[in-house]
């Protein structure tokens, strides 16, 4: 490492003498856990002996082989980050999909309590156990969501890993903090509770423990990644390479983005109070009042009567949200004054 160190100074490549002096260097940088540090060194010191085997037949010697083998091969450190970032992608996608599972579970077990299915005297109390899985479901499914549309989504929509690693290891940390209660209170009723709830309890309770521990396996092997994009940019790239998919979905990305475009030129200012980069609290504040009234929909649909001060209870719940975790899950960004939002979401003029 010395050597490493001394070379590195002085702005030349490392003169490794050995496969085995580099593949020490190498598994030092790795960051991929025990077995895959061995399968990928393993990997390694065989094509570097192919490489060396190679020199050697043209005439080199052995030390001299290990040389141009290795320098061939390329800096260790430059191969370590890249499996580094692979295997942090890979842990945080395995974890985007346990967080996914456990809020879908825990929104199944908050609606079957809802209707009916909570037991008769549910543990701790009353009031926790139809407020903690209804206030904190909903920070998790924000945050789980973030994680999963840059993990999972984006990286199969745009044939590329976005640069908001970070960003996903942070938004699984909240989903996991706001979940863990959740889990709690599932256990507690799992004896208490009918089959159909207890056992959605059960689920709860078994599945965000592993959900906790992907996630911090995803936080540790993400190390000191730095965000990158924002995650408006990752889903305005994403709804344009959607469109390109298909023709209809063409047809409709032309349609939205016209008619906001128009919008934009006839109702200037009106537009304003949606467009997330230009004005993000203006935009907080109406989509979370439209997010309250499209949140009691049914009632009016099935009852034919809207509450309005539930609605406006999840209106305040949305925006308190909002700015809560805005900039932590990369929704908020600063952009100069001269933006023009074409989706609301758009960069400024090329």
């Amino acid at each position: 490492m010395r050597q490493a160190d001394t070379a590195r100074q002085v702005g030349g490549p490392t003169p490794y003498r050995s496969i085995e002096a580099y593949a020490d260097d190498l598994a030092w940088r790795l960051r991929v856990g025990l077995r895959g540090r061995r399968r990928i060194v393993s990997e390694v010191s065989a094509h570097l002996a192919d490489l060396v085997a190679e020199e050697e037949s043209a005439g080199q010697t052995p030390q001299a082989a290990a040389r141009r083998a290795t320098a061939r091969f390329g800096a260790p450190e430059e191969l370590a980050g890249e499996f580094n970032r692979d295997c942090a992608l890979h842990s945080a996608r395995i974890a985007a999909w346990a967080l996914v599972a456990c809020v879908i579970a825990s929104v199944g077990a908050a609606g079957l309590a809802l209707r009916g299915g909570a037991p008769a005297a549910p543990w701790p109390n009353q009031a926790v156990y139809y407020a903690v899985p209804a206030l904190l479901a909903q920070v998790a499914a924000m945050c789980a969501g973030t994680a999963f549309l840059l993990a999972v989504i984006a990286p199969w929509l745009l044939g590329r890993t976005p640069r908001t690693l970070a960003t996903v290891v942070r938004a699984q940390t909240v989903a996991v903090l706001a979940l863990a209660p959740i889990a709690v209170v599932s256990a507690g009723n799992i004896a208490h509770a009918g089959w159909t709830e207890g056992a959605m309890s059960a689920l709860v309770a078994l599945a965000v423990p592993v959900a906790m521990v992907f996630s911090v396996r995803a936080g540790l092997r993400a190390g000191t990644v730095a965000g990158g994009a924002s995650t408006l940019d990752v889903i305005v790239d994403c709804c344009a390479a959607l469109a390109e998919r298909w023709s209809w979905s063409a047809r409709w990305y032309g349609l939205v983005t016209g008619t906001w475009a128009a919008a934009v030129e006839r109702m200037p200012r009106l537009m304003s109070w949606l467009e997330m980069r230009r004005h993000p609290w203006r935009s907080a504040v109406t989509i979370s009042a439209a997010a309250g009234i499209v949140l009691k929909l049914p009632d009016l649909v099935f009852k034919a009567d809207v509450d309005l001060p539930a609605a406006a209870v999840e209106a305040l719940a949305a925006f308190l949200g909002y700015c809560l975790f805005s900039a932590l899950l990369g929704l908020r960004t600063r952009e100069p004054s001269d933006a023009v939002g074409v989706e609301g979401l758009a960069v400024g003029p090329a």
